[in-house]
């Protein structure tokens, strides 16, 4: 993936899908009929698909958008410090653990004399969503990948309680009573969020975002 047109059909390719599904699960709660226990069963299923969709979509896209940096081939001096991080956040957490001066080797080396070689940034597990897509594991993420927190800073109370804390109830076996309105509201609340994540992702790689 390494121009702008492939991470932008792959991020749109992976939302289709979702949308789609998405749409027609709205259908069928939208059609469930007077029995109130079919439509109760639907719209916990529902919740536990938006927020799986949610999670899946972040984790997958923020990973496409690291390997179009990635393969950009730019000089760490030419990147924003938040792929620097990336690159050595595993020594980072040693030496916070570590006394000891030989420790720093690495990155005493790297910011010394390899500023200007390629940075391979990796992306296997950076995204990571801890399989609870939370306000602040969000803000970790979009922090990572050089992205805006500020469009969910008024969406904590809904990623919170609207969604995870529902799903996580109906994960666990937990009855929830959920009525269609609220179910429709989350919807599209939840479709919004994505729509601002591909928005950000995309922008990034048009403007050059993750540059200096």
């Amino acid at each position: 993936m390494r121009t702008r047109g492939e991470l932008l059909q792959k991020i749109d390719d992976d939302l289709i899908w979702r949308r789609r599904e998405l749409s027609d699960f709205r259908a069928a709660v939208q059609g469930a009929g007077p029995n109130p226990a079919r439509r109760s069963s639907l719209i916990r299923a529902g919740v536990a698909l938006l927020y799986a969709h949610w999670e899946g979509f972040v984790k997958r896209c923020g990973t496409y958008y690291l390997q179009f940096v990635n393969n950009q081939g730019k000089k760490a001096s030419e990147l924003q410090p938040n792929f620097i991080a990336i690159k050595f956040r595993s020594q980072l957490t040693e030496l916070s653990k570590s006394h000891k001066a030989s420790s720093c080797a690495e990155l005493v080396e790297f910011f010394s004399s390899k500023l200007d070689d390629r940075l391979r940034i990796p992306h296997k597990g950076i995204v990571d969503t801890q399989s609870n897509l939370s306000s602040a594991v969000l803000r970790e993420i979009i922090w990572a990948l050089g992205l805006d927190m500020s469009p969910y800073e008024t969406k904590s109370h809904l990623i919170d309680s609207s969604l995870v804390d529902r799903r996580n109830h109906i994960a666990h076996g937990d009855e929830l009573d959920i009525d269609i309105n609220d179910y429709l509201e989350l919807h599209d609340e939840v479709m919004v969020l994505i729509d601002t994540f591909r928005n950000q992702l995309q922008n990034a790689a048009a403007t050059n975002a993750f540059l200096k």
